[in-house]
C-alpha cells in the first residue's frame, strides 16, 4: 500500500513538470516589406518580424519606411476565450503541450506626400544643371 501511495505521490508531483505553456506571437508584414518596426517605443525588427510577448493589452505600434507615411496606432492584443481566468490555468499549466496564440498585423504603406517646397529645389537644381550643360557646350 506504501508503494502504491509513493508511486501516486510521484505522478502527482510530476505533473506539474509537465505543464505546457502558451507562446504568444505578435507578427507584423507591411507592403512594402524593410520597415522599421516599433513596440511600446522599443524597436522590434524590420518586417516581415515576429516578437513573442507576455501580457495582452493596448500596445503602441509604429511601423516606419523612408519615403512612406508613419502608421501609429494602438494595437488591443486580447486574449483567447482559452486565456481568460479560470481556464488560462490549465493551458498555461495543466496541459503538457504549448499552444501559440498569434497575432497577425499587415499593413500596406502609403507614399508620403511631396511638399511643394521639395518639388521646387528639384526644379531649382534641374535649371541650374541646364545652365552649367549650355555654358560648357561648344
Amino acid at each position: 500500500m506504501q508503494r502504491r501511495a509513493a508511486f501516486l505521490l510521484l505522478i502527482l508531483g510530476a505533473v506539474p513538470c509537465l505543464g505546457g505553456c502558451v507562446e504568444r506571437i505578435l507578427a507584423v508584414r507591411s507592403e512594402p516589406p524593410g520597415a522599421v518596426v516599433y513596440l511600446d517605443g522599443e524597436k522590434i525588427g524590420t518586417t516581415p518580424c515576429e516578437m513573442k510577448y507576455l501580457w495582452y493589452g493596448t500596445r503602441e505600434l509604429v511601423v516606419e519606411l523612408s519615403g512612406y507615411r508613419l502608421v501609429r496606432e494602438l494595437v488591443t492584443l486580447s486574449p483567447p476565450w482559452w486565456q481568460i481566468l479560470p481556464l488560462d490555468f490549465v493551458t498555461d499549466v495543466l496541459l503538457p503541450f504549448t499552444i501559440t496564440d498569434r497575432v497577425d498585423l499587415v499593413h500596406t504603406l502609403e507614399p508620403a506626400p511631396v511638399s511643394k517646397e521639395e518639388v521646387q529645389e528639384v526644379l531649382r537644381r534641374a535649371e541650374e544643371l541646364r545652365r552649367r550643360a549650355a555654358a560648357k557646350s561648344p
